[in-house]
């Protein structure tokens, strides 16, 4: 049996180079505040939760840079943190930059789940012989199949959290399936964050942004 993955480790993303085909990926919202639909966030304080510097200033940076899109500003726990990835940032310490930077909200996103699959199949059944010789190809099926491919699986959640109630906001799931690159896998769950943050008015509108940037 193939031995799976730490479920708390993203690292191993960084040398995702399968030969899979089928990428995709599926958002699945699990909460919006009814109260807090329609009122966009101006500010934020991004915090990816990974046990690898590279891919943590990464993620981030795709974050702060779709936001900066939207007309949201954003500061990152790598930027503020840099090279502290085994450090776990104790409220008081977020608090302070909250503060400083007057951040309203705070978007975490982490992995919460990892399934790895072999896909395999027989070719044309061997029907022919005695029983004991389809018994030996059935073992030899069975304990050494071929394999065709590999189906990996990733899920990260993301939460929007509301500064001054320090309630979630927005919460979603990103299923990732069979992600090429490590760049493949962030782009997709960023787009699919801003997406259904935009679609719940969680975001500025595209007129606002114009006009703040002219």
């Amino acid at each position: 049996m193939k031995k799976m993955a730490n479920p708390l480790s993203i690292a191993v993303l960084a040398v995702l180079l399968l030969a899979c085909t089928g990428s995709r990926m599926q958002m699945t919202p699990t909460h919006v505040e009814e109260t807090a639909a329609g009122t966009p966030i101006t500010d934020t304080l991004i915090i990816v939760v990974i046990d690898d510097e590279e891919l943590r200033t990464v993620f981030e940076k795709h974050f702060k840079d779709w936001l900066a899109s939207k007309g949201v500003e954003a500061v990152t726990s790598s930027e503020i943190f840099p090279g502290q990835q085994d450090i776990r940032l104790e409220k008081q310490v977020i608090d302070d930059v909250i503060d400083k930077y007057e951040n309203d909200s705070v978007l975490i996103t982490h992995l919460v789940k990892f399934d790895e699959n072999e896909v395999f199949n027989r070719d044309r059944p061997q029907f022919v012989g005695t029983y004991y010789s389809y018994y030996g190809y059935a073992w030899g099926y069975v304990y050494h199949p071929t394999v065709y491919g590999e189906t990996v699986r990733y899920t990260l959640e993301t939460l929007l959290y509301d500064v001054k109630t320090q309630k979630p906001i927005w919460s979603g799931e990103s299923k990732i399936t069979n992600p090429k690159t490590a760049g493949q896998a962030i782009s997709q769950v960023v787009a699919a964050v801003m997406e259904e943050l935009e679609k719940n008015g969680l975001l500025p509108a595209p007129s606002s942004v114009r006009t703040k940037t002219q």
